[in-house]
């Protein structure tokens, strides 16, 4: 797997939008370290709900996150409006590496990867990941 640069914007292969909240500021006026972890919570569910519908419902099998690492890197503010930019970058049998960027005004102010389980919720097992999603991740990633 080669290293993408995740401040450029060509990285991401699926888009979406938020909106920084005044409750998103800490007492200097800038973006608080745990909105960064609600805005790359708010462009995972927008992209996995979009792409494989049902699979956030918590119902049957579907997606549960099992690692979060963000890489503060700039401060944002309010108000203002985030890009957040999401690539797969790699698949595994009951796994996914999702790479994101958040975006504000131009500048990337973070990064993150999550890597989700896909698990059966009601025996809260990991599963694998079935065939039909796996081809559908497949059109999300960038090599």
């Amino acid at each position: 797997m080669t290293e993408q640069d995740l401040t450029d914007e060509d990285s991401y292969t699926y888009w979406c939008k938020d909106k920084i909240r005044f409750a998103d500021l800490d007492s200097y006026g800038h973006l608080n370290n745990v909105a960064y972890a609600t805005f790359a919570e708010s462009g995972r569910v927008d992209f996995l709900s979009e792409v494989v519908k049902g699979s956030l419902d918590g119902q049957g099998e579907g997606w549960v996150i099992a690692k979060l690492t963000i890489n503060f890197l700039a401060s944002a503010y309010y108000p203002g409006e985030v890009k957040i930019g999401n690539v797969i970058r790699r698949i595994g049998n009951s796994s996914v590496l999702i790479e994101q960027g958040l975006f504000a005004d131009g500048k990337c102010f973070g990064t993150c990867e999550s890597v989700l389980v896909w698990a059966d919720s009601k025996n809260e097992v990991s599963r694998p990941i079935p065939e039909k999603v796996r081809a559908v991740l497949k059109r999300y990633m960038k090599h």
